[in-house]
C-alpha cells in the first residue's frame, strides 16, 4: 500500500510560503517601479478620452435638440405659410366665383332688356299692323256700304284718327 502523509498535504511548508510571499513583494515593488506610472497615466488618460466622449455626447445632444427645435419651428412656419396660400387661394376662388356670378347676372340682365325691347318692338309693329288692317277693314266696310270711293284718303285719315284715339283709351 501506499503510505500517504495527509498532514503533510493539508498544511504548507513555512519556507515555501515565505519563498512565495518574498517574491510576490518582488514582483510587486517591481511592478510598482516601472509599470505603476505608465498603467497611471494611461488610465489617466482613459479617463480624459471618457470624460471628452461625454462631453462630446452632451454637446452633440444639445445640437440635437437644438436643431430639432429648429426643425420644428420651421416646420410651424412652412404650416401657417401654407395655411396663408391656402386661405388666399379660397378666398380668390370666391372672388372669382362672385365675379363670375355678377357677370352672369350682368349677362342675363342684358339678354332679358333685349328680350324685353324686342317683345316691345315687335308689340309695336303687331299693334301697327293691327291698326293698318283695322283701317283696311273699316275702309272696305264703309266703300261697300256707300259704294263710292270718291274721298278715299280722308276717310282713311278718319279712320285711322279714330282707331289711334281708341287705342290712346285702351292704355
Amino acid at each position: 500500500m501506499i503510505n500517504i502523509d495527509i498532514v503533510e498535504q493539508l498544511v504548507p511548508n513555512v519556507y515555501t510560503m515565505i519563498v512565495q510571499l518574498c517574491s510576490t513583494l518582488v514582483l510587486f515593488l517591481l511592478m510598482k517601479k516601472f509599470l505603476w506610472k505608465s498603467v497611471k497615466k494611461f488610465m489617466n488618460a482613459r479617463e480624459e478620452k471618457m470624460q471628452s466622449d461625454l462631453a462630446a455626447s452632451a454637446q452633440a445632444k444639445q445640437d440635437a435638440l437644438g436643431d430639432r427645435q429648429k426643425a420644428l419651428s420651421e416646420l410651424q412656419e412652412a404650416s401657417s405659410r401654407s395655411k396663408q396660400i391656402v386661405d388666399a387661394a379660397v378666398q380668390q376662388a370666391k372672388d372669382e366665383k362672385t365675379n363670375i356670378l355678377a357677370q352672369a347676372n350682368q349677362e342675363a340682365d342684358a339678354v332679358r332688356k333685349k328680350a324685353q325691347e324686342q317683345i316691345e318692338s315687335e308689340r309695336q309693329d303687331m299693334y301697327r299692323s293691327m291698326q293698318k288692317e283695322m283701317v283696311d277693314v273699316a275702309m272696305a266696310a264703309a266703300g261697300k256700304l256707300i259704294g263710292e270711293k270718291s274721298n278715299e284718303e280722308m276717310d282713311r285719315k278718319a279712320v285711322d284718327a279714330f282707331v289711334k284715339e281708341a287705342a290712346g283709351n285702351e292704355q
